[in-house]
């Protein structure tokens, strides 16, 4: 069976994964093929030692294709990092991850979630409005090359019922 046969017959051809060390180099890779001023090697490993930060990844074909970074520290989630491969954007691969990461929090007790966006990232900021965060606020000059952030926060609905992650 193809994936596109999986696809008619509403199987996702993507696989949600836990990123772990061994990830280390798709997950640069993706990041460095997504953004002009990508994280470096020390910050994914540094994330990925972190307790606090969940990392996970949708593959396609074994192939990293989106993956998000984000710290769980209840009653919050700070998204850290959000990537998708050029070919699979505007497929609904980022709001996945999201959706799968408000379970995450929601099974944990969170009640906020923020993040920062440049400003120039309209997608990103339209993606994340069409998922109920509004903005709080800017940080200023925030990025390495000066240009300041979006705060957004999200208030989250009910906890759901204790249970794994679901990768």
């Amino acid at each position: 069976m193809t994936s596109g046969d999986d696809a008619i017959k509403g199987k996702s051809p993507y696989t949600l994964v836990r990123l772990k060390e061994s990830d280390l180099l798709a997950v640069m890779a993706l990041e460095q093929a997504c953004f002009v001023q990508p994280w470096t090697r020390d910050n994914f490993l540094g994330e990925l030692r972190r307790k606090v930060t969940v990392a996970m990844g949708l593959r396609y074909d074994g192939m990293l294709v989106a993956q998000c970074f984000f710290w769980l520290i209840s009653p919050e989630i700070h998204l850290l990092n959000v990537a998708v491969a050029p070919r699979f954007r505007g497929l609904g691969l980022a709001r996945r991850l999201l959706t799968v990461m408000f379970s995450i929090g929601r099974k944990a007790g969170v009640k906020t979630v923020f993040l920062e966006a440049r400003p120039s990232n309209l997608s990103a900021i339209g993606l994340y409005k069409s998922l109920g965060f509004e903005v709080a606020g800017v940080r200023p000059d925030y990025y390495e090359d000066g240009e300041d952030a979006v705060l957004m926060t999200l208030e989250m609905g009910p906890p759901e019922p204790a249970a794994g992650y679901g990768f």
